[in-house]
């Protein structure tokens, strides 16, 4: 009796940390979200966000959502007319989490990989660039999970290898692709797919597809939980069929959403941002699907937040389009039936903002100095970024900083979304700009 009014008056938090302690039957699995549970009977009492954790009950790659926050401080006061004081920004550290797969290929894979699994896939083709850290992040996870990963990657193999093209060949099986035959990505990945299959008499689906989302119907009170029936590193052994997953590039699917609205509930706590005041969150996007998610964690919380999404490979309308994609397809395969009508299935009813690079370019270019500005950032605040990708969200936030917007107190955030093993692949490019 005197343990039941224990765990009756102990925080949900606490009590995660005690289950595990006090019986093997009340222990949640591991990994799994602990709180969610509370979050969805309340939710569902006072319908307000709080009816949207129930997603997040599932099993997840990362232990725990949290992640570092450093505050950033410009050098220099802004110009006359402009906000005084001294003026900063935060930096969500994402870029952490993991030695190669940090930033944000991690929070897309957080939810992908566990589904993975619970459907006994034995392997994963995907496709990307030559110093692509999606394929790489690809590579590795299947590998720490006993799933192969077949890696189809643009253009030709380098003289010597480095960055992620080299990470990618050590822990997957890598294929280079003529960039002509690249360009048709969806073809291209079924043939390789199926040449796979007729090999070895397995059977192909796309993640998106309904011969996977079939198995796992959405009931009208709780959300797609993989039944994880394949234990980590028992793939390789098994003796039944292989199964075959596509994964678009850059894990452009609707189940990557699920971690980056994983990582606003987790910076909407008060120990991070809160959920009273404004922040707005920059990201770089390649394929824009990291901006969408956390717009999307944004809405469903209720939360006066906006995502600045830095355009680097495609135009406003191509990212509106990719949006709407992802939208329906999540509410399709993630949204429970009861809460359809409550879910935003437009890209316009996002809080995104899409906004050009300070200096628009081709994808892939690089301008004389901006390896400097990484190195000088590098050193004044120990914080490594890239000129492709991560330097364009920097440079967005500090201006957002001096904006004359700003004055309306909100926060402004750089989710660093990690690549930097790319500096390897562009120090062989343009050893110039290195010198």
């Amino acid at each position: 009796m005197a343990l039941f009014l224990l765990l009756r008056r102990t925080p949900v938090s606490t009590m995660a940390m005690l289950l595990p302690f006090l019986s093997p039957s009340l222990s949640c699995r591991r990994f799994r979200c602990c709180y969610s549970q509370q979050s969805v009977r309340t939710g569902e009492r006072d319908h307000g966000p709080g009816r949207w954790k129930l997603l997040l009950d599932r099993e997840w790659l990362l232990p725990n959502p949290a992640t570092k926050l450093k505050e950033v401080y410009l050098e220099e006061e802004p110009k006359a007319g402009k906000r005084s004081g001294t003026l900063s920004f935060h930096v969500i550290r994402d870029d952490l989490l993991h030695p190669i797969m940090g930033g944000n290929k991690l929070r897309k894979l957080d939810a992908i990989i566990p589904f993975f699994q619970g459907h006994g896939i034995t392997d994963v083709v995907t496709c990307g660039g030559c110093q692509s850290a999606h394929t790489a992040a690809v590579a590795v996870a299947c590998a720490e999970h006993g799933m192969r990963a077949h890696l189809l990657l643009r253009g030709e193999r380098p003289v010597i290898p480095t960055g992620y093209n080299l990470v990618a060949g050590m822990y997957g099986q890598v294929t280079y692709i003529p960039r002509s035959e690249y360009s048709e990505r969806k073809s291209m990945l079924q043939k390789h797919a199926v040449r796979i299959s007729d090999a070895n008499s397995a059977s192909v689906a796309w993640l998106h597809s309904p011969e996977l989302c079939a198995e796992l119907p959405i009931p009208d009170s709780q959300p797609i939980v993989p039944d994880m029936r394949v234990a980590s590193g028992d793939l390789y052994k098994s003796s039944g069929p292989r199964k075959i997953a596509i994964l678009n590039e850059g894990a452009g699917e609707s189940f990557a959403l699920l971690g980056l609205i994983r990582l606003v509930d987790y910076l909407s706590q008060p120990s991070c941002f809160g959920t009273e005041g404004i922040l707005r969150i920059v990201v770089d996007c390649g394929t824009g699907t990291t901006a969408v998610g956390l717009a999307l964690g944004i809405v469903l919380f209720g939360l006066h937040w906006q995502v600045v999404g830095v355009m680097l490979a495609d135009n406003c309308e191509g990212y509106k389009r990719h949006a709407e994609s992802l939208l329906s397809e999540f509410r399709q395969q993630s949204v429970p039936k009861k809460l359809y009508c409550d879910f935003p299935c437009q890209g316009d009813n996002l809080p995104i903002i899409w906004r050009e690079r300070c200096r628009p370019r081709k994808f892939g270019k690089i301008y004389a100095g901006e390896i400097g500005a990484c190195q000088h950032i590098a050193q004044s605040n120990g914080i490594l970024l890239d000129p492709i990708y991560t330097l364009a969200g920097w440079e967005v936030a500090q201006e957002l900083c001096c904006e004359e917007e700003s004055k309306d107190g909100a926060k402004v955030a750089l989710l660093h979304t990690g690549g930097t093993l790319g500096l390897f692949g562009l120090a062989q490019r343009f050893p110039h700009h290195f010198e």
